[in-house]
């Protein structure tokens, strides 16, 4: 392919990408996808305490994930988990989200880092986050750390 072709390319898929942004209803379904995966972060890193199995944070985390797209835009059918809750420790570097039955049973131990991964998605708009912690008996209750809004700085 000649790069005046990749370069029509490049300004077609940049003009999208701007299209995108710019549309209202996009970005509402972005900070939606957003809202619903932060408050999932937080009840996850909240229920997270020394023995407590890995496999019920995920679980329990992508079954709030799919109540909470469930309560909004009921014409979208394409909405849920934009990628599995993960809770990964230690050792593991990510993406451990254990089956319901799966043996050996992991479960969380006073001085464990835990590693949260998860996302949303509303009509194909995606918001990924992660948070990662020591899991103390402290540990429940506490809340990731949050960051101003740039709309409200």
């Amino acid at each position: 392919m000649s790069n005046r072709k990749e370069e029509e390319m490049d300004e077609g898929q940049e003009e999208t990408n701007n299209d995108i942004i710019a549309n209202d209803a996009a970005q509402t379904k972005y900070r939606t996808a957003a809202d619903i995966a932060n408050r999932v972060l937080a009840e996850i890193v909240k229920a997270a305490k020394p023995g407590v199995p890995v496999v019920q944070l995920t679980s329990n985390g992508e079954k709030q994930i799919l109540e909470e797209v469930g309560k909004i835009y009921g014409k979208i059918k394409d909405k849920g988990i934009a990628f599995p809750v993960c809770v990964s420790v230690n050792g593991f570097v990510g993406h451990v989200s254990p089956l319901n039955g799966e043996t050996p049973v992991l479960a969380l131990k006073e001085g464990d880092l835990a590693k949260v991964d998860l996302g949303v998605h509303i009509d194909g708009y995606i918001a990924l986050v992660a948070h990662s912690f020591v899991v103390t008996d402290k540990t429940a209750g506490q809340q990731p750390p949050t960051r101003q809004s740039p709309d409200e700085r």
